[in-house]
């Protein structure tokens, strides 16, 4: 029996300006969730992770074309991104940049905005 109910999709580390995010999707089967969550990491945690082999994500200027699910509009430091889970041979997050106006427009027409947390340090 799999017990894997929950598990990790896209995961990806970006530096937007000077700020550091490791983003995660989350994926429930059983209830058909995918969400993506970033959160704020440190600059070593950042080069941490890259050294761990955590891979970049992908910044781009164009929606992706194939298999582009939408998830949510990141605005961060006066940048914003709409988000996509691409999944092609493997599951990869993409960040299209738009404007904060564009991005504002969507939220307030009903778009989601991305969780963002900052990470617990103990």
């Amino acid at each position: 029996m799999n017990n894997d109910v929950v598990s990790i999709g896209a995961n990806c580390v970006v530096r937007i300006r000077n700020r550091f995010f490791l983003l995660v999707e989350i994926e429930v089967e059983d209830i058909d969730l995918e969400e993506i969550i970033f959160i704020r990491i440190s600059e070593r945690e950042f080069r941490t992770l890259i050294r761990a082999g955590v891979q970049r994500c992908t910044i781009a200027e164009r929606i992706p074309r194939n298999n582009a699910e939408f998830n949510c509009v990141l605005i961060e430091d006066g940048q914003a991104f709409l988000v996509f889970d691409v999944e092609n041979n493997q599951d990869e997050a993409v960040l299209v940049r738009i404007s904060v106006t564009r991005a504002e427009e969507l939220i307030r027409n009903g778009a989601m905005r991305c969780t963002v947390i900052n990470r617990r340090r103990n």
